[in-house]
């Protein structure tokens, strides 16, 4: 299971503190899994990002259960829980593609040439198809962040134009996501439960 958190700096600062980033202590709370036992500093992993400005192995803070015998990772809000990209290169990109381009293509060319970050299209079209299926899960969950009083996208547009809507109106893109892990346990990009 992956908790994030607030890491207060960006991903290069991150990296220079490696292990010894003061990471938020869970060793006070119950095992968000099973409830039964608090959890155990577990070590660490390194995880490859790749995100606007930065590109390189960060440090990630395990936790383990000993009563059902799962971790916990603790992944900074930069970061996408099981992608490699970071959240702002993948809104970035999505941004490009929805608000901006037009085309596949001509979007990860664009946004290769003013944030540096490559991106295939194929892995745009795997973001975008996450997105779109997410689209209502989306819809809800910022309505809720910004405490609008009617949702951001039209009723009647067609799918593209409620994404483009839906992105436009956020304001930060880390902030949202985070809010949103923290709200619903899921991420623009979570697959939809069966």
């Amino acid at each position: 299971m992956q908790l994030m958190f607030d890491a207060g700096c960006g991903p290069a600062q991150y990296q220079l503190q490696g292990k010894s980033f003061a990471f938020p202590d869970m060793s006070a709370k119950l095992c968000p899994q099973c409830k039964a036992d608090y959890l155990r500093k577990h070590g660490f992993y390194e995880r490859y990002l790749v995100t606007i400005g930065f590109a390189g192995e960060i440090a990630i803070r395990r936790y383990h259960c000993r009563e059902c015998k799962k971790t916990v990772s603790l992944l900074p809000s930069f970061c996408h829980p099981r992608r490699t990209y970071g959240l702002l290169a993948i809104f970035g990109v999505l941004a490009e593609f929805y608000i901006a381009a037009g085309t596949a293509c001509l979007a990860a060319a664009r946004f290769f040439a003013t944030a540096g970050v490559e991106f295939s299209r194929q892995l745009l079209r795997h973001y975008r198809r996450r997105v779109e299926e997410n689209l209502n899960s989306l819809i809800m969950a910022i309505t809720d962040i910004y405490a609008l009083r009617a949702p951001p996208v039209a009723e009647r547009a067609d799918i593209r134009e409620k994404v483009r809507q839906l992105l436009s109106r956020i304001q930060s893109p880390q902030d949202s996501s985070f809010k949103m892990f923290e709200l619903t346990s899921r991420t623009y990009l979570t697959n939809q439960p069966n």
